[in-house]
């Protein structure tokens, strides 16, 4: 499926969801970014914009992009709701940026990542535009090193939504931080907390694959029930999937 128009279709319950509103994750960017200043900000992957809005709090000016129309449009209004003056929304792609060299002083993207077609490119198209001496923080939910956990999660995740392309594992995202240009300063974890229904609902999942998946948190092993934090209440599962915040660097900022 074309993420585009998954994206598309299902914008108003993104921008409905306290997963993306709010949720851990966002809450520990906005404490890591507390009395910081920028000049020109850049927000990737930004759906519904409440990372760029996050981000607008620390800079003049804040760039927002997302390849999703629809979600552009829940963000627009919810920076109308917001008196926002200072985000600016429009189409555009990790893996090409339509920006000149050095122009920002510091890059957002927030649960995007895994599903970039090509996160190599993407964290080259990172580094380009980022000035020097320039932050990034990259924040994605991340999997396990193990592989049957790694497997299951991968199954999971492309049956709920088949726009997804790949979750990391830490070890993974080492890697392709040590084959870019940027620095890993620093890595921090949390992780999203979640309902399997509100889960699949928020994706559109067909009601064939609800049926699977519901099957497979009922009957998984022990092993992946406690990494992953499956808990039965009555006819739903609570979980949650582990997150991975990475502050970096360019190479050349030290």
């Amino acid at each position: 499926m074309d993420p585009k128009d998954q994206f598309d279709r299902q914008a108003k319950f993104y921008s409905n969801s306290s997963t993306f509103s709010s949720g851990l994750s966002l809450k520990l960017l906005s404490n890591l970014l507390l009395g910081k200043e920028f000049s020109q900000g850049l927000d990737i992957g930004t759906g519904s914009g409440f990372t760029a809005f996050e981000l607008s709090n620390n800079c003049d000016s804040v760039e927002a992009i997302d390849i999703s129309s629809g979600m552009l449009e829940e963000a627009e209004k919810i920076k109308q709701k917001r008196n926002i003056d200072n985000v600016n929304f429009k189409i555009g792609f990790a893996e090409n940026l339509e920006y000149a060299d050095s122009s920002f002083d510091i890059i957002t993207c927030r649960t995007a990542a895994h599903h970039f077609e090509d996160l190599s490119k993407a964290l080259d198209e990172i580094n380009r535009v980022l000035k020097d001496k320039g932050s990034v923080y990259v924040i994605d939910t991340i999997t396990s090193d193990q592989k049957s956990l790694n497997d299951w999660h991968q199954k999971i995740e492309i049956m709920r939504d088949q726009s997804h392309v790949k979750n990391y594992s830490l070890l993974e995202w080492k890697k392709y931080f040590l084959n870019s240009n940027l620095n890993l300063i620093e890595i921090f974890q949390t992780r999203v907390n979640m309902n399997l229904e509100d889960w699949m609902e928020r994706s559109g999942t067909s009601m064939k694959s609800k049926k699977i998946l519901r099957n497979e948190f009922e009957n998984a092993d022990n092993k992946v029930k406690k990494f992953f934090g499956i808990e039965k209440i009555r006819n739903n599962h609570n979980f949650y999937w582990p997150v991975g915040l990475f502050y970096l660097k360019k190479t050349n900022s030290f």
